[in-house]
C-alpha cells in the first residue's frame, strides 16, 4: 500500500502560499504539520468539502524519507475511523491534508505562532 499523488483544494493551495511567505517554512513541512493537526482532530473529514482545483503533490515530495511513518499514521487513523485503508487511503489523506491546512492557516500568522501551537499539541 502506498499513498499516491494528492491534488489539494484551491483554498489549501492558497494557504500554503500565504504560510510559506509569512513563515518561511517549506510547503512540505507545512503539509506534514497540517496532516498531523487533522489526524489529532475528532471526526472524519469529508473529502467532498474540498475541491480538486489546487496543486498536485507526490507523496514523496510531501513526506520525503518519512513517507512510511505517515502511511502508518494514516492506516491507523483509517482503521480507528472504521474505514478500509485499501479503499480510502488516498482520498482520506487528501481530506486530512486539506482540513489540516485550512486549520493551520487560521491559527498561524507568522513563524512565532508555531511556538504556541507546538506547545498546545504536545502530549
Amino acid at each position: 500500500m502506498k499513498i499516491g499523488h494528492i491534488k489539494i483544494s484551491s483554498r489549501s493551495s492558497n494557504s500554503i502560499g500565504v504560510l510559506k511567505s509569512s513563515t518561511g517554512l517549506d510547503p512540505s513541512a507545512l503539509m506534514r504539520f497540517a496532516i498531523c493537526l487533522s489526524l489529532r482532530q475528532q471526526g472524519i473529514p469529508n473529502p467532498d468539502e474540498y475541491n480538486k482545483e489546487g496543486a498536485t503533490f507526490s507523496a514523496d515530495s510531501i513526506f520525503g524519507v518519512h513517507e512510511r511513518m505517515y502511511l502508518t499514521l494514516m492506516i491507523n487513523r483509517l482503521k480507528n475511523d472504521g474505514l478500509d485503508p485499501e479503499n480510502y487511503l488516498n482520498e482520506m489523506t487528501r481530506a486530512h491534508l486539506n482540513r489540516g491546512m485550512i486549520g493551520l492557516k487560521q491559527r498561524i500568522k507568522n513563524l512565532s505562532d508555531f511556538d504556541g501551537l507546538l506547545k498546545e499539541v504536545q502530549y
